[in-house]
């Protein structure tokens, strides 16, 4: 008998807007997980639940946002945000990516890919062509992940996030109807 655990069942769907905290508890979680090695501890100590509800509470109430939730034992493990932006980070873009969690128990498990693929259909399905997505240049396990995805470098930044100057860059992934056969 092995003592390796067994992996998790995952089921998707969309969030009910009565889940609102556990996705933003699942957030800051994700944050702190991912972040911790890079971001300013200052800036570490101001994410809460608390912080991420409203955010959370809106986005679940707007059907227009394509919002999937990843669950294991009924419990919300990862989740991804995308559609239409109208903010233009480039000329050729039409939609975004705009988060894309899973919490660190989960990892390497096919969760993203899932999500990263249910959000290219979903976004292909809509008319859409393209999707941008920002992410901390210091995450470089998020940016091997969306770059084994397929997604292209476009340009370095900066993210102001809540007054702090983080190096970030922008990649696009301009062939959708690749991840979404994934």
């Amino acid at each position: 008998m092995s003592s390796q655990p067994r992996p998790s069942v995952i089921t998707c769907r969309r969030p009910w807007p009565e889940e609102a905290e556990a996705f933003a508890a699942l957030h800051v979680q994700c944050w702190r997980e991912a972040y911790s090695a890079f971001v300013p501890a200052a800036l570490m100590a101001t994410f809460s639940t608390e912080k991420r509800l409203p955010m959370w509470q809106a986005a679940l109430a707007n059907p227009q946002r394509f919002i999937l939730g990843a669950y294991a034992h009924g419990k919300p493990v990862g989740f991804v945000m995308s559609g239409a932006t109208e903010e233009k980070f480039i000329a050729e873009q039409d939609g975004h990516l705009w988060a894309l969690y899973i919490a660190a128990a989960q990892h390497r498990q096919g969760v993203g890919r899932a999500l990263a693929h249910a959000a290219a259909q979903h976004w292909l399905s809509h008319g859409g062509k393209t999707m941008t997505i920002g992410v901390l240049a210091e995450n470089n396990l998020a940016r091997a992940f969306y770059e084994k995805l397929g997604a292209k470098l476009l340009k370095y930044g900066t993210y102001n996030w809540d007054g702090f100057d983080l190096p970030d860059c922008l990649y696009i992934f301009d062939d959708l109807a690749k991840i979404a056969k994934v």
